[in-house]
């Protein structure tokens, strides 16, 4: 039997869901998964709209009917990482738009807070020089 948990979803956007671990692999229900990767698991495999990927044998799923969210994102070609320990797993942004930031030589849109607290986008500096700093404690 496996134990139920919290589990942070670092994604397009941050989540807690409710899940579990084996092996160090985060273990996610299938209700779960569409919020997460934007696919739904349906009988034909992974859908998002009409596309649908084919679920090989070897896609895990537990005895309680939850799947490894690392090995569906890595299906949609999202890259992941987890921490276990922390309770923690981050998922990429997909391979196509990793790659048409590259070939383009476009930043990935994202947000962040300013100084007073307004959320601002990379994009509405569009056309204009921007600098961007970052600080680590390490």
């Amino acid at each position: 039997m496996t134990t139920l948990c919290e589990i942070t979803v670092l994604s397009d956007r941050t989540v807690v869901i409710e899940g579990s671990w084996f092996d160090g692999a985060p273990y996610l229900h299938a209700k779960d998964i569409e919020g997460v990767l934007g696919w739904e698991l349906k009988t034909e495999g992974l859908c998002k709209g009409d596309a649908c990927i084919p679920l090989s044998d070897n896609v895990n799923s537990n005895s309680q009917g939850a799947f490894n969210l690392s090995e569906l994102a890595s299906l949609v070609g999202r890259p992941s990482l987890t921490d276990e320990a922390a309770g923690i797993v981050a998922v990429g942004q997909p391979y196509n738009v990793r790659s048409d930031a590259l070939t383009q030589r476009i930043a990935p849109d994202f947000s962040l807070p300013d100084i007073s607290g307004v959320d601002r986008a990379l994009s509405d500096w569009a056309g204009k020089k921007r600098l961007l700093v970052a600080f680590s404690s390490w």
